[in-house]
Protein backbone atom coordinates (compact mmCIF):
# COMPACT_ATOMS: atom_id res chain seq x y z
CA UNK A 1 0.00 0.00 0.00
CA UNK A 2 2.87 2.37 0.87
CA UNK A 3 4.60 1.44 -2.38
CA UNK A 4 1.45 2.28 -4.32
CA UNK A 5 1.30 5.72 -2.64
CA UNK A 6 4.93 6.43 -3.52
CA UNK A 7 4.35 5.35 -7.11
CA UNK A 8 1.34 7.65 -7.32
CA UNK A 9 3.38 10.63 -6.08
CA UNK A 10 6.11 9.87 -8.61
CA UNK A 11 3.50 9.71 -11.38
CA UNK A 12 2.10 13.08 -10.28
CA UNK A 13 5.56 14.68 -10.39
CA UNK A 14 6.22 13.20 -13.83
CA UNK A 15 2.88 14.51 -15.12
CA UNK A 16 3.62 17.97 -13.73
CA UNK A 17 7.07 18.02 -15.32
CA UNK A 18 5.60 16.89 -18.63
CA UNK A 19 2.96 19.63 -18.49
CA UNK A 20 5.62 22.32 -17.87
CA UNK A 21 7.74 20.93 -20.68
CA UNK A 22 4.79 20.95 -23.10
CA UNK A 23 3.84 24.53 -22.19
CA UNK A 24 7.44 25.60 -22.70
CA UNK A 25 7.57 24.02 -26.16
CA UNK A 26 4.26 25.58 -27.16
CA UNK A 27 5.43 29.02 -26.03
CA UNK A 28 8.52 28.54 -28.17
CA UNK A 29 6.15 27.86 -31.08
CA UNK A 30 4.26 31.09 -30.25
CA UNK A 31 7.45 33.14 -30.30
CA UNK A 32 8.67 31.55 -33.52
CA UNK A 33 5.28 32.10 -35.17
CA UNK A 34 5.26 35.79 -34.22
CA UNK A 35 8.81 36.20 -35.53
CA UNK A 36 7.93 34.40 -38.77
CA UNK A 37 4.92 36.62 -39.43
CA UNK A 38 6.89 39.79 -38.60
CA UNK A 39 9.79 38.80 -40.87
CA UNK A 40 7.49 37.87 -43.74
CA UNK A 41 5.56 41.13 -43.32
CA UNK A 42 8.83 43.09 -43.34
CA UNK A 43 10.99 41.44 -46.00
CA UNK A 44 8.87 39.14 -48.18
CA UNK A 45 5.45 40.70 -48.83
CA UNK A 46 5.33 44.31 -49.96
CA UNK A 47 2.40 46.72 -49.66
CA UNK A 48 0.16 44.09 -48.03
CA UNK A 49 -0.28 43.62 -44.26
CA UNK A 50 -0.05 40.10 -42.86
CA UNK A 51 -1.01 41.24 -39.38
CA UNK A 52 -4.08 39.00 -39.33
CA UNK A 53 -1.75 36.00 -39.12
CA UNK A 54 -0.82 36.99 -35.56
CA UNK A 55 -4.25 35.65 -34.60
CA UNK A 56 -2.82 32.11 -34.68
CA UNK A 57 -0.04 32.52 -32.06
CA UNK A 58 -2.36 34.71 -29.98
CA UNK A 59 -4.99 31.95 -29.96
CA UNK A 60 -2.35 29.38 -29.01
CA UNK A 61 -1.13 31.65 -26.21
CA UNK A 62 -4.70 31.96 -24.93
CA UNK A 63 -4.86 28.18 -24.61
CA UNK A 64 -1.69 27.78 -22.58
CA UNK A 65 -0.97 31.07 -20.81
CA UNK A 66 -2.72 33.37 -18.30
CA UNK A 67 -4.71 36.22 -19.86
CA UNK A 68 -2.17 39.01 -19.02
CA UNK A 69 0.51 37.27 -21.10
CA UNK A 70 -1.90 36.97 -24.02
CA UNK A 71 -2.83 40.66 -23.69
CA UNK A 72 0.87 41.62 -23.85
CA UNK A 73 1.28 39.42 -26.93
CA UNK A 74 -1.73 41.11 -28.58
CA UNK A 75 -0.19 44.54 -27.99
CA UNK A 76 3.20 43.38 -29.29
CA UNK A 77 1.56 41.92 -32.40
CA UNK A 78 -0.25 45.22 -33.02
CA UNK A 79 3.04 47.14 -32.73
CA UNK A 80 4.77 44.71 -35.11
CA UNK A 81 1.92 45.11 -37.59
CA UNK A 82 2.28 48.88 -37.41
CA UNK A 83 6.05 48.74 -37.86
CA UNK A 84 6.39 46.14 -40.60
CA UNK A 85 3.08 46.54 -42.40
CA UNK A 86 2.35 49.10 -45.16
CA UNK A 87 2.45 52.71 -43.99
CA UNK A 88 -0.91 54.33 -43.30
CA UNK A 89 -2.03 57.27 -45.47
CA UNK A 90 -2.64 59.45 -42.41
CA UNK A 91 -2.12 59.49 -38.66
CA UNK A 92 -5.87 59.06 -38.07
CA UNK A 93 -5.98 55.93 -40.22
CA UNK A 94 -2.88 54.59 -38.53
CA UNK A 95 -4.40 55.06 -35.05
CA UNK A 96 -7.73 53.61 -36.13
CA UNK A 97 -6.03 50.64 -37.75
CA UNK A 98 -4.01 49.92 -34.61
CA UNK A 99 -7.00 50.29 -32.30
CA UNK A 100 -9.08 47.93 -34.43
CA UNK A 101 -6.16 45.51 -34.65
CA UNK A 102 -5.44 45.35 -30.94
CA UNK A 103 -9.18 45.11 -30.17
CA UNK A 104 -9.53 42.16 -32.54
CA UNK A 105 -6.48 40.43 -31.08
CA UNK A 106 -7.77 40.99 -27.53
CA UNK A 107 -11.19 39.57 -28.40
CA UNK A 108 -9.59 36.45 -29.86
CA UNK A 109 -7.25 36.07 -26.90
CA UNK A 110 -10.06 36.63 -24.39
CA UNK A 111 -12.41 34.10 -26.00
CA UNK A 112 -9.74 31.45 -26.33
CA UNK A 113 -8.68 32.04 -22.70
CA UNK A 114 -12.29 31.50 -21.59
CA UNK A 115 -12.32 28.20 -23.50
CA UNK A 116 -9.01 27.21 -21.88
CA UNK A 117 -10.31 28.04 -18.41
CA UNK A 118 -13.41 25.94 -19.00
CA UNK A 119 -11.18 23.10 -20.16
CA UNK A 120 -9.06 23.45 -17.02
CA UNK A 121 -12.16 23.44 -14.81
CA UNK A 122 -13.34 20.24 -16.45
CA UNK A 123 -9.89 18.69 -16.07
CA UNK A 124 -9.81 19.68 -12.38
CA UNK A 125 -13.23 18.10 -11.85
CA UNK A 126 -12.09 14.90 -13.55
CA UNK A 127 -8.97 14.83 -11.35
CA UNK A 128 -11.06 15.48 -8.24
CA UNK A 129 -13.42 12.62 -9.06
CA UNK A 130 -10.48 10.37 -9.94
CA UNK A 131 -8.74 11.16 -6.64
CA UNK A 132 -11.96 10.51 -4.70
CA UNK A 133 -12.37 7.19 -6.53
CA UNK A 134 -8.76 6.24 -5.77
CA UNK A 135 -9.23 7.11 -2.09
CA UNK A 136 -12.28 4.86 -2.01
CA UNK A 137 -10.27 2.08 -3.65
CA UNK A 138 -7.48 2.47 -1.10
CA UNK A 139 -9.97 2.25 1.78
CA UNK A 140 -11.64 -0.77 0.18
CA UNK A 141 -8.25 -2.44 -0.32
CA UNK A 142 -7.36 -1.82 3.34
CA UNK A 143 -10.65 -3.39 4.42
CA UNK A 144 -10.07 -6.33 2.09
CA UNK A 145 -6.66 -7.00 3.63
CA UNK A 146 -7.93 -6.66 7.19
CA UNK A 147 -10.58 -9.31 6.67
CA UNK A 148 -8.18 -11.88 5.23
CA UNK A 149 -8.55 -14.88 7.52
CA UNK A 150 -5.96 -16.11 9.98
CA UNK A 151 -5.18 -19.83 9.60
CA UNK A 152 -6.74 -21.84 12.44
CA UNK A 153 -4.92 -24.37 14.59
CA UNK A 154 -5.36 -28.02 13.64
CA UNK A 155 -3.46 -30.77 15.42
CA UNK A 156 -0.88 -32.36 13.14
CA UNK A 157 -1.12 -29.64 10.48
CA UNK A 158 0.42 -26.25 9.78
CA UNK A 159 -1.49 -23.80 7.57
CA UNK A 160 -0.45 -20.50 5.97
CA UNK A 161 -1.49 -18.22 3.12
CA UNK A 162 -0.40 -15.13 1.21
CA UNK A 163 -2.17 -12.94 -1.36
CA UNK A 164 -0.75 -10.18 -3.59
CA UNK A 165 -3.40 -8.49 -5.77
CA UNK A 166 -2.34 -7.23 -9.19
CA UNK A 167 -4.26 -4.03 -8.47
CA UNK A 168 -5.43 -2.32 -5.30
CA UNK A 169 -8.37 -4.70 -5.11
CA UNK A 170 -8.06 -8.39 -5.85
CA UNK A 171 -10.35 -11.04 -7.26
CA UNK A 172 -8.64 -13.95 -5.53
CA UNK A 173 -10.13 -15.44 -2.39
CA UNK A 174 -8.99 -17.87 0.27
CA UNK A 175 -10.49 -18.88 3.60
CA UNK A 176 -10.39 -21.39 6.46
CA UNK A 177 -13.43 -22.82 8.25
CA UNK A 178 -13.09 -24.60 11.58
CA UNK A 179 -15.75 -27.30 11.26
CA UNK A 180 -14.79 -29.09 14.48
CA UNK A 181 -11.77 -29.62 16.67
CA UNK A 182 -10.24 -32.08 14.23
CA UNK A 183 -11.73 -30.86 10.92
CA UNK A 184 -10.77 -27.69 9.05
CA UNK A 185 -11.91 -26.65 5.59
CA UNK A 186 -9.47 -24.82 3.30
CA UNK A 187 -10.73 -23.00 0.22
CA UNK A 188 -9.09 -21.03 -2.56
CA UNK A 189 -10.96 -19.38 -5.42
CA UNK A 190 -10.39 -17.05 -8.35
CA UNK A 191 -13.14 -14.73 -9.61
CA UNK A 192 -13.00 -14.02 -13.34
CA UNK A 193 -11.33 -10.69 -14.07
CA UNK A 194 -9.47 -8.56 -11.55
CA UNK A 195 -9.74 -5.24 -9.78
CA UNK A 196 -12.89 -3.68 -8.34
CA UNK A 197 -15.37 -5.65 -10.47
CA UNK A 198 -13.98 -9.02 -9.36
CA UNK A 199 -13.55 -7.95 -5.73
CA UNK A 200 -17.24 -7.03 -5.43
CA UNK A 201 -18.17 -10.69 -5.80
CA UNK A 202 -15.82 -11.85 -3.04
CA UNK A 203 -18.05 -10.93 -0.06
CA UNK A 204 -20.94 -12.87 -1.58
CA UNK A 205 -18.63 -15.81 -2.21
CA UNK A 206 -17.32 -15.75 1.36
CA UNK A 207 -20.78 -15.43 2.88
CA UNK A 208 -22.19 -18.30 0.83
CA UNK A 209 -19.35 -20.60 1.82
CA UNK A 210 -19.28 -19.65 5.50
CA UNK A 211 -23.04 -20.13 5.77
CA UNK A 212 -23.11 -23.56 4.18
CA UNK A 213 -19.75 -25.06 5.23
CA UNK A 214 -21.15 -26.56 8.44
CA UNK A 215 -24.55 -27.41 7.02
CA UNK A 216 -23.63 -29.55 4.03
CA UNK A 217 -22.03 -32.98 4.01
CA UNK A 218 -18.71 -32.27 2.28
CA UNK A 219 -16.73 -30.32 -0.32
CA UNK A 220 -18.70 -31.50 -3.37
CA UNK A 221 -22.05 -30.53 -1.82
CA UNK A 222 -20.65 -27.13 -0.80
CA UNK A 223 -19.24 -26.39 -4.26
CA UNK A 224 -22.52 -27.52 -5.85
CA UNK A 225 -24.46 -25.19 -3.57
CA UNK A 226 -22.11 -22.32 -4.44
CA UNK A 227 -22.58 -23.05 -8.14
CA UNK A 228 -26.35 -22.68 -7.81
CA UNK A 229 -26.03 -19.51 -5.73
CA UNK A 230 -23.67 -17.83 -8.20
CA UNK A 231 -26.00 -18.52 -11.11
CA UNK A 232 -28.66 -16.52 -9.31
CA UNK A 233 -26.55 -13.44 -8.56
CA UNK A 234 -24.22 -13.21 -11.57
CA UNK A 235 -24.41 -13.03 -15.34
CA UNK A 236 -23.04 -15.67 -17.66
CA UNK A 237 -19.89 -13.61 -18.17
CA UNK A 238 -18.85 -13.94 -14.51
CA UNK A 239 -17.54 -17.21 -13.17
CA UNK A 240 -15.42 -18.63 -10.38
CA UNK A 241 -12.84 -21.38 -10.16
CA UNK A 242 -12.60 -22.97 -6.73
CA UNK A 243 -10.77 -25.71 -4.88
CA UNK A 244 -12.42 -26.76 -1.63
CA UNK A 245 -10.53 -29.09 0.73
CA UNK A 246 -11.50 -30.66 4.05
CA UNK A 247 -8.68 -31.75 6.35
CA UNK A 248 -9.42 -34.58 8.81
CA UNK A 249 -6.85 -34.62 11.61
CA UNK A 250 -8.11 -37.87 13.09
CA UNK A 251 -7.84 -39.96 9.94
CA UNK A 252 -5.04 -37.84 8.36
CA UNK A 253 -6.96 -37.53 5.11
CA UNK A 254 -7.71 -34.82 2.59
CA UNK A 255 -11.21 -34.71 1.09
CA UNK A 256 -11.63 -32.27 -1.79
CA UNK A 257 -13.76 -31.08 -4.68
CA UNK A 258 -12.65 -28.75 -7.46
CA UNK A 259 -14.62 -26.44 -9.72
CA UNK A 260 -12.26 -25.86 -12.62
CA UNK A 261 -9.44 -24.55 -10.42
CA UNK A 262 -5.70 -25.02 -10.89
CA UNK A 263 -4.83 -28.48 -9.53
CA UNK A 264 -2.96 -28.11 -6.21
CA UNK A 265 0.43 -29.70 -5.74
CA UNK A 266 0.88 -32.47 -3.19
CA UNK A 267 4.53 -33.25 -2.42
CA UNK A 268 5.47 -36.40 -0.49
CA UNK A 269 8.77 -35.31 1.02
CA UNK A 270 9.47 -38.73 2.57
CA UNK A 271 9.59 -40.36 -0.86
CA UNK A 272 10.29 -37.33 -3.06
CA UNK A 273 7.17 -38.03 -5.11
CA UNK A 274 4.73 -35.31 -6.11
CA UNK A 275 1.31 -35.25 -7.71
CA UNK A 276 -1.20 -32.72 -9.00
CA UNK A 277 -4.72 -33.12 -7.61
CA UNK A 278 -6.38 -33.01 -11.01
CA UNK A 279 -9.77 -34.57 -10.27
CA UNK A 280 -12.13 -31.67 -10.96
CA UNK A 281 -15.60 -30.59 -12.03
CA UNK A 282 -16.54 -27.65 -14.28
CA UNK A 283 -16.03 -23.96 -13.59
CA UNK A 284 -18.52 -22.67 -11.05
CA UNK A 285 -21.41 -20.38 -11.97
CA UNK A 286 -21.85 -21.08 -15.69
CA UNK A 287 -22.99 -24.55 -16.76
CA UNK A 288 -26.53 -25.77 -16.03
CA UNK A 289 -26.73 -29.04 -14.10
CA UNK A 290 -23.03 -29.01 -13.15
CA UNK A 291 -21.98 -31.91 -10.95
CA UNK A 292 -19.05 -32.20 -8.54
CA UNK A 293 -17.54 -35.17 -6.74
CA UNK A 294 -15.47 -35.76 -3.62
CA UNK A 295 -11.99 -37.21 -3.81
CA UNK A 296 -10.22 -38.57 -0.72
CA UNK A 297 -6.41 -38.60 -0.49
CA UNK A 298 -4.51 -40.15 2.45
CA UNK A 299 -1.87 -37.89 4.01
CA UNK A 300 1.30 -38.72 5.88
CA UNK A 301 3.86 -36.85 7.88
CA UNK A 302 6.01 -34.51 5.80
CA UNK A 303 3.44 -34.00 3.04
CA UNK A 304 3.14 -30.47 1.62
CA UNK A 305 -0.09 -29.38 -0.05
CA UNK A 306 0.15 -26.14 -2.06
CA UNK A 307 -2.98 -24.43 -3.36
CA UNK A 308 -2.51 -21.49 -5.74
CA UNK A 309 -4.19 -19.29 -8.33
CA UNK A 310 -3.05 -18.84 -11.93
CA UNK A 311 -1.33 -15.57 -11.01
CA UNK A 312 1.49 -17.80 -9.75
CA UNK A 313 2.14 -20.19 -12.61
CA UNK A 314 1.10 -17.88 -15.48
CA UNK A 315 3.20 -14.87 -14.46
CA UNK A 316 5.54 -14.05 -17.35
CA UNK A 317 9.10 -12.73 -17.35
CA UNK A 318 10.68 -10.20 -19.74
CA UNK A 319 10.89 -12.89 -22.45
CA UNK A 320 7.20 -13.84 -22.28
CA UNK A 321 7.93 -17.16 -20.53
CA UNK A 322 5.59 -18.29 -17.76
CA UNK A 323 6.71 -19.20 -14.25
CA UNK A 324 5.10 -22.62 -14.84
CA UNK A 325 3.93 -25.43 -12.59
CA UNK A 326 7.32 -27.11 -12.79
CA UNK A 327 9.10 -24.07 -11.30
CA UNK A 328 6.46 -23.94 -8.58
CA UNK A 329 7.20 -27.58 -7.72
CA UNK A 330 10.93 -26.85 -7.43
CA UNK A 331 10.31 -23.87 -5.12
CA UNK A 332 7.97 -25.92 -2.92
CA UNK A 333 10.57 -28.67 -2.63
CA UNK A 334 13.19 -26.10 -1.61
CA UNK A 335 11.02 -24.98 1.33
CA UNK A 336 10.70 -28.47 2.83
CA UNK A 337 12.39 -27.61 6.11
CA UNK A 338 10.75 -24.21 6.60
CA UNK A 339 7.55 -23.14 8.35
CA UNK A 340 4.49 -22.82 6.13
CA UNK A 341 4.31 -19.07 6.74
CA UNK A 342 7.86 -18.63 5.50
CA UNK A 343 7.33 -20.99 2.57
CA UNK A 344 4.36 -19.13 1.07
CA UNK A 345 6.35 -15.89 1.26
CA UNK A 346 9.26 -17.48 -0.56
CA UNK A 347 6.96 -18.70 -3.33
CA UNK A 348 5.59 -15.18 -3.80
CA UNK A 349 9.13 -13.77 -3.79
CA UNK A 350 10.26 -16.36 -6.34
CA UNK A 351 7.44 -15.38 -8.71
CA UNK A 352 8.27 -11.69 -8.30
CA UNK A 353 11.96 -12.28 -8.92
CA UNK A 354 11.15 -14.36 -12.00
CA UNK A 355 8.92 -11.59 -13.41
CA UNK A 356 11.70 -9.02 -13.04
CA UNK A 357 10.53 -5.76 -14.61
CA UNK A 358 7.40 -7.36 -16.07
CA UNK A 359 4.22 -6.03 -14.47
CA UNK A 360 2.23 -8.43 -12.30
CA UNK A 361 -0.51 -9.61 -14.64
CA UNK A 362 -2.93 -11.27 -12.23
CA UNK A 363 -3.67 -11.66 -8.55
CA UNK A 364 -1.29 -14.05 -6.80
CA UNK A 365 -2.50 -16.26 -3.97
CA UNK A 366 -0.81 -19.24 -2.30
CA UNK A 367 -2.21 -21.42 0.49
CA UNK A 368 0.01 -24.12 2.01
CA UNK A 369 -0.77 -27.05 4.28
CA UNK A 370 2.08 -28.96 5.89
CA UNK A 371 1.47 -32.29 7.60
CA UNK A 372 3.49 -32.48 10.83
Amino acid sequence: MAGWGKSRRNDARERQWEEHRTIGLLNAVVVLAVMAVAYTDWRVIANVSLGYLYVLPIALSGLINPLPITVVLAVVSTVLTDIFGPAAESLHLRVAHNVIGVAGFLVVGFLVTLIARQRDRLADEVRRQRDAYERDLVLAAQVQRRVLPTPPTLTGFELAAVMHPARLLGGDYYDFFQISEDVVDVVIADVSGKGAAASLLMPSLALALRTRARELSGPAAIVKDLDESLKQITTGGTFVTIFYARLHAGSKTLEYASGGHNPPLLVRTRTGASQWLEQAGPIVGILPGAEFSNTVVPLERGDILTLFTDGVTEQENEHGEEFSMDRLRHVVLSTEGEAAGVAVGEIADAVSAYAGTTEQADDLTVVMVKVL
